[in-house]
């Protein structure tokens, strides 16, 4: 796409350079994302990337708030498809983790990791999650609910170190529905 066009586009600019930031994020390690290199791999002068983010520091935000949203938009299929109200938000956020993790790439979901090492992503986490647990306090503090969304997490650690290769899909896919099954009442059959 030439310059022109582009400028036309803010939108696909914006876009290239969230989706860059992550690359380099991946490649080369948080600490060591620039602008200059972030301008580069998305095709930009520096001058358009501080056009649409004011500071290095502003466009790494804006790159993990796009991290949450698309985990957001794949856990709202997830939660649209569930037949089953009592834990529909965790069993849509388990899937999605495990999912997410295991993408053709998952470089998104493996910047979303840098949340532990970035006091400004953890915040941003932090906000993310509790927004989403406010639209089903029922779901907040069960404690089975609790243990399924900790062990997501933990294996969205794991995963991100390449621990779980050894289980294959069909290993990862058991481990989910372990999980999974936590968020089932004792009472309530496990369907889906």
């Amino acid at each position: 796409m030439d310059t022109t066009r582009r400028r036309r586009q803010p939108a696909l600019v914006r876009a290239s350079l969230l989706d860059a930031a992550v690359q380099e994020a991946m490649l080369h390690g948080l600490g060591n994302v620039t602008v200059l290199s972030v301008a580069e791999r998305a095709g930009v002068s520096k001058g358009a990337l501080f056009h649409h983010f004011g500071n290095r520091q502003e466009l790494l935000e804006a790159a993990y708030a796009e991290c949450l949203a698309r985990f957001g938009d794949a856990l709202d299929v997830l939660v649209a498809a569930d037949p089953v109200p009592h834990g529909r938000f965790t069993r849509a956020y388990v899937r999605a983790t495990f999912e997410a993790m295991h993408a053709e790439d998952a470089n998104w979901a493996r910047f979303s990791l840098s949340a532990l090492v970035e006091p400004a992503f953890a915040a941003l986490w932090r906000h993310w999650l509790d927004e989403r647990l406010d639209q089903v306090p029922d779901e907040r503090g069960a404690p089975r609910l609790r243990v399924a969304r900790l062990a997501a997490d933990g294996h969205w650690l794991q995963a991100l170190g390449g621990g779980l290769v050894e289980s294959g899909p069909a290993g990862i896919d058991a481990l989910r529905e372990c999980v999974v099954s936590f968020t089932y009442d004792d009472a309530q059959p496990a369907t889906g």
